[in-house]
Formats: structure tokens, sequence, C-alpha cells
């Protein structure tokens, strides 16, 4: 799932990463980035979990009633069970996700899960191009406009794609006549920049996957988790937020070695 003709390149510039990656502190850093103080906003960018929810296959959250709930007004414990993938909603990758040995869930420090926010906006180009992908060139507009991207920093792809959540499976995936699947998502070339150049924590993106459906080597995820970094994917309304400036969080379902985990991503500004 990602752009032809890229996979030996990626594998080639792989083995040199902990070479690029020192330049950007090696892992994400661990100190603390220079958040912004105080804020008058919050945005959820969290998709709500439903037995409905779009997905990568058509095995679908299921929910069952444990006890409860109490007539309205009365006390009562109500308690639901639920059973859904790691990978399920809005939710984060781990670099062990993709990568053999590479961090889990636990493992990912609590700093790394709180930080500034630069959202790069290709929904005008998306609505006409849905395999199209955050590039180099749109990282250096979005800084040419808003300022260096900052050292820690999640870098958001908005493509406009989560407008399609309510629609179901074949919207959210971009199916077309033949069955084949069509969503923006990020180049292997613009995530090794934002790394080995801007040190940035992570990545994230309004659509199923960090990759462009088109991708058929997933080379966006392996260049993020080769740099140990974390990525999220479906996220939702990230035209609320400001282009830069927003500070997020990201609560993971903190499952012993998960590789991944249902998420409330909440942005504050």
């Amino acid at each position: 799932m990602c752009l032809h003709g890229t996979g030996e390149t990626v594998r080639a510039r792989t083995a040199g990463d902990a070479a690029a990656t020192a330049s950007a502190g090696g892992r994400p850093p661990a100190e603390p980035p220079a958040w912004p103080r105080g804020y008058r906003h919050v945005a959820d960018l969290s998709h709500v979990i439903t037995p409905s929810l779009p997905g990568w296959d058509d095995e679908k959250p299921r929910r069952e009633t444990v006890s409860g709930p109490a007539p309205d007004g009365e006390f009562g414990f109500y308690v639901q069970r639920w059973t859904l993938g790691e990978h399920t909603g809005t939710h984060l990758d781990a670099p062990g996700h993709v990568i053999g040995g590479g961090r889990m869930v636990p493992d990912i420090r609590p700093e790394e899960l709180v930080a500034p926010a630069a959202v790069i906006d290709i929904s005008a180009r998306a609505a006409e191009d849905p395999d199209t992908s955050v590039t180099v060139d749109d990282v250096l507009a979005f800084e040419h406009a808003h300022g260096e991207i900052p050292r820690g920093a999640a870098v958001l792809m908005h493509s406009g794609w989560s407008a399609r959540w309510e629609r179901g499976d074949a919207a959210v995936r971009g199916t077309d006549g033949d069955g084949s699947w069509h969503f923006p998502g990020f180049s292997a070339e613009a995530c090794d920049f934002l790394i080995s150049r801007r040190g940035i924590v992570g990545t994230g993106v309004d659509t199923l996957s960090t990759d462009p459906a088109v991708s058929a080597a997933f080379e966006a995820h392996e260049v993020v988790g080769r740099a140990d970094r974390w990525g999220l994917e479906a996220l939702r309304g990230l035209d609320r937020l400001p282009p830069a400036g927003a500070l997020l969080t990201v609560g993971v379902l903190p499952g012993a070695d998960a590789s991944g985990g249902p998420s409330r991503v909440l942005a504050l500004w």
C-alpha cells in the first residue's frame, strides 16, 4: 500500500537510519518540547467505537451487555463487554507493529504522547486525487507559511477524509468499481524528512493508514517504525485545529505487549 517504485529506495535508505536519526537525537526526544501555555479550546479527534465502525476488514467490534443499564433515574451498574482488535477506530501504531523487536505501546514514554501539533492540509488536492500523498514540498510550504516544525512535534495530515466515516466502509476505503481502495497518506520521503531533519515524535492521518491506499509495500509505515516513532490513524475533525500552536495528547489503551491501541486523542489550543 504505498508509493510505487520507492520500495528499493526506502530499503536502501533504512540501512543508514541510525545516522539519519542521529541528527534528530536518535529516539524521539525525551525532554519536553516547547508546549503552548494556556488554552481556550479542546477538540476530540477520536471516532466513537461502534459495532458498525469502518476499518481494514469486515470483522466489526462486538459488544454484549453484562449487566444493566438501570432504569432512568435509578441506581445500578451498567457494564458492557467489547471484543475488538488493537488497531480499531482511532488508534496508535507502536513501532513494534511493523518492525520486529520494536517498542510496543507500554514502552512509549508518557512525554512522547503529548506533543505540539502541526496540521498539513491537503484536503483540496485529496478531493480531486484520492491517491495523493503528503510530500516534502508540502512540508516546506507549510513551514513557509507557519514556521519550522518544532522538534518533538506530531505532524498530522488533514485530507478531509474523516467526513466519510458515517457513510461506511466503502466510502472510508475509497473503493472504486474494481474493488481497489483509494485514500491519501504520507509519502515515505516526507516521513524521512520529518524524522531526520525535524525530529518529530510521530505522524497522524484522518484515513485508515499512514500510507496511501495505492501503496503496496507500506514504505511510510516502515520509515516511521524503523525510526522508533509512532503513528496515529483514523483521526477526525482536523479542520477544527489551527495549523500550528495546538497541543496534542494521546490516551492510548496500554495493553501488555500491544502493537497498537484504540486512543482518545485530544487537541488543546
